[in-house]
């Protein structure tokens, strides 16, 4: 994992699941993630998913690297399972 120089809009990330899509590895997990909810579920894909354990606060969604934040466990495991 890379080191981390900015942990500023990053929390800690705790993998319920993970599996590997086309080569990508995908994780399903939980946050604590202040700027939109006291506790959160996410789906996190691509080799710099995470840096020193943690995670970006906020979405983003590209084909090679991302992660999107659920208030709603049903659909974060629905968008992991569904991952392509």
């Amino acid at each position: 994992m890379a080191e981390i120089q900015n942990k500023c809009g990053m929390t800690k990330a705790k993998i319920l699941e993970q599996k590997v899509v086309n080569g990508i590895p995908v994780y399903l997990g939980t946050g604590v993630n202040p700027v939109n909810s006291p506790y959160q579920f996410f789906v996190a894909w691509g080799k710099m998913a995470f840096v020193s354990g943690l995670i970006r606060t906020f979405n983003s969604d590209t084909p090679e690297d991302g992660q999107i934040w659920f208030v709603d466990e049903e659909e974060a495991e629905l968008k992991y399972t569904t991952f392509s």
